[in-house]
């Protein structure tokens, strides 16, 4: 009998242990400037790294503050313009297509997606970079009319669908 009440015990115990590993939250939070967010990585990221704000200009003489962080391999900008709202005449996604062909990515093997991000107007990509022998993932969204989010990220795709589906940014007026 006192056999059959321990191993009820562990049992208990064993099955208490799993079901807190289960529910241990991987959402990362972060603050810079005058931006709160979170994402969730998929994992517990305890890698956490906030630049300090660059301030900068445009060649439309624009200025703007740019808020840059790195978690656990994964890389978020936030560009807030100082004055005016953002403006372009291009597609997000083609902003997208840009940027993988400037870091590289063959041409050929481009591919840009619209889709929400945030519940706000995105873009996501991906393309080979035969450089690094790497498929880099990059994404744009508007967090506001004067602040565009950006994210970065090497060969994880199940990763940035995750990150694209759970990025939440506010912004402080």
């Amino acid at each position: 009998m006192k056999l059959g009440i321990r191993f009820l015990i562990v049992l208990i115990i064993i099955a208490m242990t799993s079901v807190c590993v289960s529910a241990s939250d991987t959402t990362t939070k972060f603050k810079t400037g005058p931006f709160m967010g979170s994402v969730d990585l998929g994992m517990i990221c305890n890698d956490l790294n906030i630049s300090k704000p660059m301030q900068g200009e445009r060649l439309s003489g624009e200025s703007y503050t740019n808020y840059h962080l790195k978690m656990c391999g994964v890389s978020i900008s936030l560009t807030r313009l100082d004055e005016a709202t953002f403006n372009s005449t291009k597609t997000l996604g083609s902003s997208v297509a840009d940027s993988l062909l400037l870091s590289g990515a063959d041409k050929d093997t481009v591919v840009v997606y619209d889709r929400k991000i945030d519940s706000k107007p995105g873009a996501v990509g991906r393309g080979y970079v035969p450089k690094s022998d790497s498929i880099l993932f990059v994404a744009n969204f508007d967090v506001s009319p004067k602040t565009r989010g950006f994210i970065v990220i090497w060969d994880n795709e199940t990763e940035m669908k995750s990150i694209l589906k759970t990025i939440k940014v506010t912004e402080a007026a």
